[in-house]
């Protein structure tokens, strides 16, 4: 054969191969690429909308005739909308049957503006008694890094004989941070099981290292376990993480709660990013405790019902009776 033909044979088959590797991967990122955010090209209102009734086939309650109902009426609305603002509010009614009062969506100026609203936890030592106040989180990376070392260094520095944890203003979040701040109050060990329509997942605690729930965070102090009393208060508005905050407590020796019943939103979220920015929170599933309970939407009671003016006092009179005064 011709060295010139055969050289030339070459570079097609070399061409044509290429074609086909970038086109099986150009097919690849169109299909996946939206599961981390990417997109090629922007989807039309129809398949943007279409795309988000797919993923919430995965919800809480997406197996019950309401869903099924409401799936065949949210295509239907997403085949008249010319565009996808307009998909947005049906996206929205959807997701409540399909995964329930926990699911909802976000847009990327509401994930910015909680970075800007971070508030760090607080702590007082009182007569041998720590309290520390732990407020939601959602946050950079850096900012649930401070928010669980201060929670874990307030604990193992205080040198406490018992521990109040005040989750009365904790309205949910991001779980990691909070239960690596907590880290020297619990065991090693699971500490959750969440038990989703993709399987169970399980919520693990080594030293001060948190895996599984929320952004995978680790505090040096949480290698430090304190064998203290613990005594939490809850609320109303302790809700989502707050309420996880909670049950990594369930089934503790040692541990009491006093206060008012939760929110009720114990059930766990998935995030999915959307087109333009939008995060689509879905519940999935329920939390399972160390106690074999399952906790979803309804609230958690604490184990002593008292006044929130009234259960800090009550919280301190059960750790004097365990031996802290």
């Amino acid at each position: 054969m011709n060295p010139i033909k055969k050289t030339r044979k070459v570079k097609i088959i070399i061409a044509s191969v290429g074609i086909v590797l970038l086109a099986v991967i150009l097919a690849a990122v169109h299909f996946i690429g939206p599961l981390f955010g990417f997109w090629l090209i922007p989807p039309s209102p129809k398949a943007h909308g279409k795309y988000a009734i797919s993923l919430m086939d995965r919800g809480l309650h997406a197996n019950t005739p309401q869903w099924q109902t409401k799936r065949a009426e949210a295509l239907d609305a997403i085949g008249k909308a010319r565009s996808r603002e307009e998909v947005t509010p049906i996206i929205e009614d959807a997701l409540k049957v399909a995964g329930g009062k926990h699911s909802f969506l976000t847009t990327d100026e509401q994930r910015k503006e909680d970075e800007t609203l971070f508030e760090l936890p607080t702590s007082q030592a009182d007569g041998g008694v720590v309290t520390v106040h732990l407020p939601g989180y959602s946050g950079t990376s850096e900012q649930g890094q401070q928010y669980a070392d201060t929670v874990a260094n307030a604990l193992t520095a205080s040198g406490a004989c018992g521990a109040i944890i005040d989750l009365t203003m904790n309205d949910g979040g991001d779980m990691g941070p909070m239960l690596a701040g907590l880290s020297p109050l619990l065991p090693n060990g699971e500490v959750v099981t969440f038990n989703t329509s993709l399987g169970d997942m399980v919520v693990t605690l080594e030293g001060g290292s948190v895996k599984g729930g929320g952004t995978p965070t680790k505090t040096d102090a949480g290698a430090t376990k304190l064998n203290i009393p613990v005594a939490i208060i809850t609320s109303a508005d302790t809700a989502s993480s707050g309420e996880q905050a909670l049950l990594a407590f369930r089934g503790l020796d040692n541990v009491r709660v006093f206060g008012q019943p939760s929110a009720g939103y114990a059930s766990v979220n998935q995030g999915f990013p959307l087109y333009g920015g939008l995060l689509m929170q879905l519940t999935v599933g329920e939390t399972i405790a160390r106690t074999s309970e399952h906790f979803g939407e309804i609230p958690i009671d604490p184990d002593e019902v008292v006044s929130l003016d009234e259960a800090p006092t009550t919280a301190r009179e059960w750790l004097a009776s365990k031996g802290c005064n």
